[in-house]
């Protein structure tokens, strides 16, 4: 059997220089709270890869990815160990946002109101979540023969009083974008706060999904989708698995 290429990220660095890089040179204690430090706080100097490993073949059962291909969408709960959900929260914290644009290099706030920062491999944990999801990737091209190439994500946040019109990830006349995908940081998080993910299925039933953590939302990039007001602010990383080949993507300064 011919062996299937191997997934990769996009990662290219942008033309922005990354401000006060989270790396092996820059190691902020790993917390989502930093005023709440204790003996048994992760530092990056143990974040490793495994870490972040995820066994997708025994994750993603048959009926889930029966779903998958019926619904267009599926919820994974508890997907990483704790010391990766705290590093990803606490990256997700020391982050300078840039403002998101619509598809055609426009920012309009009443549409879309995130702030975002690309991950490359300036990104420690960022890095290491890609590197999770391309494992992802590769068990939704054997299981459905996806056509996955490549994978790429942002960090994302909502402030308060914003959200994410209805759209679909891949825009008119446009198909590079195969499946979806959101992971979750915000602890505690209730109906009242608002900030849901709202999905049309591929029978036309809306559903709400609350952005709570560790949650791994999967979805057909076609499906039409919004994200709700937010009443506090509400962190994720948006991330898709694409079938075409690497474009670097570009940031720009506020």
């Amino acid at each position: 059997m011919e062996e299937m290429a191997a997934i990769t990220s996009n990662l290219d660095l942008t033309n922005l220089p990354v401000d006060n890089p989270i790396d092996t040179n820059t190691l902020p204690l790993l917390t989502p709270n930093v005023h709440q430090i204790d003996n048994n706080t992760v530092s990056q100097h143990e974040l490793q890869l495994s870490d972040f490993e995820v066994n997708w073949e025994a994750r993603l059962t048959n009926t889930q990815l029966d779903q998958l291909v019926n619904d267009g969408w599926i919820i994974i709960d508890e997907v990483f160990e704790n010391k990766a959900l705290l590093a990803l929260q606490a990256e997700s914290g020391f982050i300078d946002y840039r403002e998101a644009q619509l598809t055609a290099g426009v920012r309009i706030s009443k549409i879309r109101g995130d702030k975002i920062r690309w991950i490359t491999k300036d990104f420690f944990a960022g890095f290491y979540y890609l590197k999770s999801i391309n494992e992802l990737a590769s068990v939704l091209n054997r299981a459905l023969f996806a056509g996955i190439r490549h994978s790429e994500a942002h960090y994302a946040c909502y402030p308060v009083g914003f959200g994410y019109q209805w759209h679909s990830d891949n825009p008119a006349n446009r198909d590079e974008r195969v499946i979806s995908a959101v992971f979750y940081l915000n602890d505690e998080w209730t109906a009242t706060d608002g900030g849901a993910l709202e999905v049309i299925d591929n029978h036309g039933k809306s559903h709400n999904v609350m952005p709570v953590a560790n949650r791994l939302v999967i979805f057909d990039s076609d499906l039409q989708h919004q994200v709700q007001i937010a009443h506090r602010q509400r962190y994720s990383i948006a991330t898709w698995m694409r079938r075409d080949g690497l474009i670097p993507f570009v940031e720009t300064a506020n």
